[in-house]
Formats: structure tokens, sequence, C-alpha cells
């Protein structure tokens, strides 16, 4: 094997120029692969960062089997509470936001309530202090602490060691701080703060709808699994499920692995990506296949001289992939460096770190994964030509030695690897091309309102500022007239939550009041709004009127305006003003219809809807700012006027309605973008591969040619002839690859958006692609051809 070594590598010292092709084509391939597959590493296959992380799930409400729900209400945690015997721990979070006060400006700060078991579900001890104690998550006990995460206790109290047992103001409530966080000891790095949920302790969060929503996370217990635990709790669902609201008793409950909630959503992008970067590779390994078959022709004499001295064939191929892995082996140290140099761009193009929320980097698993790529593009470029080699004629090989002849075997072979190159590339770019008329399509979907001119930013108010509800309406009243006052302000709105916002909409019962024994009833969206909503966001009326500040009475009726998807699924052709719905154990009257609004993302349709008066629902809070200017010259003007309003009141988030839109389209646009990179890098090396084997054919077919001149033939002759043979082994790619995309589309169906799998646009775009890049390709070798002397080109026989 050593002799093998010493002289592949003064092969390669004889060809320096061959090698350097070689390495780079695989370096380019084995690179991309390298740093694609650190995405999928951290992704799909390494753990997550807590002990057992594998016992780590999500416990779920279910409308139908297979369908979780990530959230779920506070009664329904403490059934599971009760009634789970296959969970080690369970323990329930609810996302809020606090502001800082007393030291300083004020800040505002993402937290969570969670219960006392929150932090042993994680298996996360803190790094200073001590975890709640269970008597601290009950009515009746100290619930005046918190625990800090290790980041804002870095930021906001200079890591001050001794910050365990004193107090620090969260909404004017005094808190004792009894611990803080390892660095990066939760998944969500967002969440600045921990304090008892008490979720017991309160009739409201007790129920059984969603007026308190909650993720659900458990610990299973040693020898559990999944299914018991998910029939466990499936089985006490129904025993109690006429506790639950009307819409929910057909539900039932179950587990899912707490990585499929963090990555589920992602793994199809992350693994569409994983099969084009292998598909580059692919090609890339064709044409190093087709340089090696070419090199071996020059090579013929040189092998059957040594098969003629008493070589055996299996000698031959040893020595022959030896080559090639010395060739593969350099190109994955090459390939490593660039995957490495590749990963933090990539991530800090893309923003797919944020994305999905975890580390990217080249662990253990991705050298080991380098390694065995580099070794199986070694098997995969390195073995068509060793085999060719062996298989032809000692004695014809020794009399055409010299002038490197090629055989049919290794025509066919080249034509072959040419057409599956093709296909790959047809492949890869169909892909492209649905996902790109995809994404069209998704910019064009009208939202249903206008993100253009209109800045939003969110506000905490404290239940010490603005203890009633009817305090809280007030304030929002004095906050929408100052904004108001602001100039380039033209409309103000406060609004629970806005679309494109990132959250997944609430959704509760709701039914025509006038069919008490046909119950129509549906689950809808909500949110309660006061000023200038509709007109900020450009949301059409189509009947009745907007909410007003009367509506914001404590004895005004209750009314409601729906939006049109609401209005004809309940109403159909019916007019719906004056009409009464029931909804949160009341009677509404509609009072207005507006259109309807994609809510989650542009590709997402519109959803049932229903707005009301903040006096309902006043616990979120954020404001919605039309502007006639530029919006990045209005933001000190708008932080100005709030602190005029409440100096205590900080503003969180302050972004535009456009950015939330754009961002909902993200993940799509990276993988987009990706996939144009990985098409453009094929397309390059199908050119290099159709330019290559045809240069070869020609010079082979020299003396043909020559014959061919002498007889008459003309220039225009020759170069359709060249041509031609290009066009079909083009066109036989072409559509061996268009048969492979309909595949490949099915694979990405659910990443589609209003395009077909089959799209005629996308498939014959991708063709003339390739015949165009194949004739242009082959338009130099065959264009050399036509300048062939016959006399030189028969002499040379």
């Amino acid at each position: 094997m050593f002799s093998d070594l010493l002289f592949a590598l003064r092969q390669v010292k004889k060809s320096p120029g061959f090698a350097i092709i070689v390495v780079l084509t695989l370096a380019l391939g084995i690179g991309a692969n390298t740093a694609i597959f650190s995405i999928v590493n951290a992704v799909l296959l390494e753990p997550l960062p807590y002990p057992q992380a594998d016992r780590l799930v999500q416990v779920c409400e279910m409308p139908q089997a297979g369908a979780y729900i990530p959230f779920a209400s506070g009664g329904a945690f403490a059934d599971w509470q009760d009634e789970s015997t296959q969970l080690q721990y369970i323990a329930a979070e609810h996302d809020m936001d606090e502001n800082l006060t007393g030291s300083g400006d004020p800040v505002r700060l993402s937290g969570e309530e969670v219960t006392a078991d929150y932090l042993k579900v994680f298996g996360v001890i803190p790094a200073l202090g001590r975890d709640f104690l269970p008597s601290e998550d009950t009515a009746d006990g100290n619930q005046s602490v918190v625990i800090l995460s290790h980041e804002i206790w870095q930021t906001h109290f200079s890591g001050d060691p001794a910050i365990v047992g004193k107090a620090i103001r969260l909404d004017d409530k005094s808190l004792t701080v009894i611990g803080v966080l390892p660095p990066h000891a939760l998944f969500d790095n967002a969440s600045n703060f921990l304090v008892p949920a008490v979720i017991r302790g309160s009739t409201q969060r007790m129920n059984r709808d969603y007026n308190y929503v909650v993720g659900v996370t458990g610990r299973l217990k040693p020898g559990a699994t999944l299914a018991r635990a998910s029939a466990e709790l499936a089985d006490a669902r129904r025993q109690i499920k006429n506790l639950y609201p009307a819409f929910k008793q057909p539900w039932s409950a179950g587990v899912e692995p707490y990585h499929e909630l963090l990555f589920g959503n992602v793994r199809p992008q992350v693994l569409t990506l994983f099969g084009a970067v292998g598909v580059v590779l692919l090609i890339a390994c064709v044409n190093v296949a087709n340089l090696l078959l070419a090199r071996s022709t020059v090579r013929r004499g040189e092998i059957a001289l040594r098969l003629a001295l008493g070589a055996t064939p299996f000698r031959i191929v040893r020595q022959m992939l030896t080559e090639s892995l010395l060739f593969a082996l350099v190109a994955g140290v090459a390939g490593l460096g660039l995957g490495i140099a590749a990963i933090h761009p990539l991530v800090a193009f893309t923003g797919i770190g944020e994305i999905i929320g975890a580390s990217i980097h080249v662990s253990s698993m991705v050298l080991v994964f380098t390694v065995g790529a580099s070794g199986a593009t070694a098997v995969i470029f390195g073995l068509v030509p060793a085999l060719s080699a062996v298989r032809s004629s000692v004695t014809e090989d020794l009399k055409n030695g010299a002038r490197g002849s090629t055989s049919g075997g290794n025509r066919r072979a080249q034509s072959t690897l040419l057409i599956s190159e093709t296909a790959l590339t047809v492949v890869l770019l169909a892909c492209a091309g649905l996902l790109l008329r995809s994404f069209q399509n998704a910019l064009r979907a009208d939202p249903g309102f206008n993100p253009h001119g209109v800045i939003l930013f969110d506000l905490s108010v404290s239940n010490a500022k603005a203890p009633e509800t009817t305090d809280k309406v007030q304030l929002d009243h004095r906050l929408i007239e100052r904004l108001r006052a602001v100039p380039g302000v033209t409309q103000v709105a406060i609004a629970s939550s806005v679309p494109m916002n990132g959250n997944n909409n609430l959704g509760d019962l709701i039914s025509r009041e006038d069919r008490p024994l046909t119950r129509n009833d549906s689950e809808a969206g909500f949110d309660g709004i006061d000023g200038d909503f509709f007109p900020a966001m450009q949301i059409p009326l189509l009947r009745g009127r907007y909410l007003d500040y009367r509506d914001d009475e404590p004895n005004a009726p209750k009314v409601l305006v729906v939006n049109d998807d609401l209005a004809k699924q309940f109403f159909g052709s019916e007019d719906p003003l004056g009409r009464q719905l029931h909804f949160k154990d009341a009677v509404w009257t509609i009072v207005g219809v507006v259109g309807s609004v994609r809510r989650y993302q542009l590709d997402f349709r519109a959803t049932p809807q229903i707005y009301f008066s903040p006096t309902y629902f006043p616990w979120r809070t954020t404001v919605v700012i039309r502007t006639s200017g530029p919006t990045a010259l209005i933001a000190a003007a708008l932080r100005q006027a709030v602190r005029e309003v409440d100096s205590e009141i900080p503003i969180a988030s302050l972004h535009t309605l456009q950015s939330s839109v754009d961002d909902t389209l993200r993940f799509r646009r990276v993988i987009l973008v990706l996939l144009g990179v990985f098409g453009i890098i094929a397309l390059a090396l199908a050119c290099i591969g159709i330019y290559g084997v045809i240069s070869y054919s020609a010079a082979q077919r020299t003396r043909e040619i020559g014959i061919r001149v002498a007889l008459g033939a003309s220039a225009r002759q020759v170069l359709a002839l060249i041509l031609k043979q290009s066009t079909v082994l083009v066109a036989a790619g072409i559509i061996l690859g268009l048969g492979a995309s309909l595949g490949a589309g099915s694979l990405i169906a659910n990443q589609l958006y209003d395009v077909s799998r089959a799209d005629p646009v996308v498939l014959a775009s991708v063709s003339l692609l390739l015949l165009a890049v194949g004739a242009f390709a082959s338009w130099a070798p065959a264009f050399r051809a036509t300048r062939v002397n016959p006399t030189t080109a028969l002499r040379s026989e």
C-alpha cells in the first residue's frame, strides 16, 4: 500500500495542474457539504444541552391525532400534573414582560412565570443561590422571589456576586433575588428572569380555555416511554372531558419530544439544503470522474504494459483508487478549511442561527462526516476510471497507447456521466426554481393591510400603575392622544397584538347566539384594540362602523367587529350587522365587518378574527403608529412622548411593520438564497463538464473530422456535427432530470406556495437554460474542430 501511495505522489508531481483542478473541484463540493452539515448536525443530530435530553418532552393538547398544539391552558396543566405517573417532573411556563425600575432608566425585560419544577425538568441548577421551593409556587407561600438569567445579571447588575438576597423592582413589585442561572442555561435566551406562576392560586389561571396560556414541558421517568405517557394523558383527558369548553371536549392530550417542538418546523428546509448540497458534491464527483477517464486514456499504454508484465487487474484498480483517495483526502482537508471559513459568514448572512436558536459549529460529528464524505467521493469518482482501465484489450492498448486513443467503453462511460451530471443539475435548478416561484407568489400575496409607513412598539404597564381595567384603558387614551400630537404621526392605535408579530394568535370558542341547538361553533382569534387601529393598519371597513371610545366604557354594550372570513363562515350571504355571537360566556353584537388579514405570515391564509374593546382584554399593549414621513426620523419623538405620559414606562421592540412582514419569509428567503448559490455552482460545474467531454471527444475524432473535411465537409457541417453530439447528450440528461425533478418536487411540496411541483414555467426555463449552457460550453471545442487541417490529421495516423 505504501508503494501505491509513493507511485500516486509521483503521478501528482508529473501532472500538478491536473491535480490542482481535481482537488479544487472536490474541495468546493466537500466544503459546501461541511458547512451545511454543520447546520444539519446542530438542528437534527446534536442533543439539546441538558442532562439526558432525550427524556425531555412537550406536553400538548391535540385537536386531532398527530396535531400537537404547543401551548395549553393553565387548567389543562393542572390536570396533567395530577394525572401523570410517567413524568418525573412536569412544569408550565407563561411568557411575561415587566419593567425593571429603581436603578436608572426603566428597562422592559422579558421573562417567564414558571411552576416550581421548571428548572428540574431541564436539569438546570442555579450557578448562584437556589431553585424555587414548592411553597413559593402556592397562594399561601412567599411569591416575591425571582431567579435571574446569567446574561441579565451581567448586563444590568454588573455580575455582582452578592446579588442573591438583594431586592429588585419589577413592575413596582419588590422581589428578592434567590438565584442566578448558569450562562445560556435556558434554550430561550430571551428570558431574563423567572418568577413563580402560582397557577393553582387563581381561578382565572385554572380556567381550561385560553385565558391563561402556558407551555408545558416534562421529563420522562427512567424507563417511561412517549407512547405510555401519551396513552395515560389521553385516557385521563377522556375521563374529565366535560370539564372543558365545548370546542375542546373532543380533543385529546399527548407528549412529543421537546427536540421536535424546537426544530420540527425547520427540519424539511434543512434537509432540502442538505440534499441540494449533496447533489453539488455528486456533480463535482462526476466531473472528476470524467477527468480521470480522460487521463486514463492517456495512460492506457502504461497500464497495458503493466498488465502484460504480470500485474493483476486488482493491483491496477488498487493503484488507481489510491490515487483517487489521495486526491480526495487533500480535497477533504481543503474542503474542511473552506467549510469552517464559510460557517460564520453563512450564519451571519442568513441569520439562520437566530432562526433555529442553536449553536452552529464544526463538532466532532462534522469532522467524522467530512472524513466520510472524502472517502466516499474517492470511491465514487475513482471506481469508474479504474474499472475501465482494466477492461480494455491489452494488445490494442499496446498498439495504440502512444496515440492515446480511446475505447468505445470509455466514450460510453463519459457520455453516461455527462447525462447524469446534467440530470442532477436539472433537479437542483428545478427545486430552486419552484422555491423561487413560491417566494415570488408569497411576496405578491395581499396581507389585507398596508405595512408601509407603520411603526410598532410594545409597552408594559404594571398593575401598580393601573390596578383596574378602567385605569389601563384611561392610560391607553392618554398615550394615544399624546402620540397623535407628534409631528408626522397620522394615526395611533393600541392593540393586544398585531399581524406578523411572530406569536401564535390566541383563539377561543365563538358561536351564533340564535342557534343554541345547532351551534355553529368555531375557534376564532381575538384582539383588544383601541384608537385608530383599522385606519392605521389600512384594513378596509366593509360594513358598519369601527370601535370607538364609547365602547370602552364599563357599562357600554358588548360589541364586536368581525372580519370578512368569520362573517361569511357564520352568516353566508346574510347581513351580519346587528347579529349576536356567543363568546366567553357573554352575548356580543356585531357592529362592523372589516377585511380579513393574514395573521402569521404571507404564505398562510387568513383566519377568522374578532376585535373588541381593550376593556375585555387589557393584558398586552402594542402601539401602532402610521406616519406620513420617514419612520427612522420619528423614533426619538415617540420615546419622548411616552416619557411625558409616564417616565417609568419604557418602549420595547420598536420596529416597522414592514420588517415584521419581511421576517415571516426570512427562512424561505434563506433557503432560496442558498439553493440559488448551489444551483449556480452546479450550473458552472455542468458547463465545465460539458466543455471537457465535448473537447476531449472532438480531439479523439480528429482523424474522422480530417477525413470529412478532405471529402468536402464544410466548417458549418463540422460545427453542426459536434454541437449535435453535445445537444443529444444534454437533452437526454434534461429528460432524465425532468422526471427526477417531479419526485424531488414531491419531497419539497410542503415548502411550496401557490405553485405546482410540475410548474411548466420552471421546467421549461430550466430546460432552455441547460440547452443554452450546453451549446455555450460546446461552442469552443466545436469551433476548434472546424480548424482541423486534414493533411496534418491524416499524417498523424
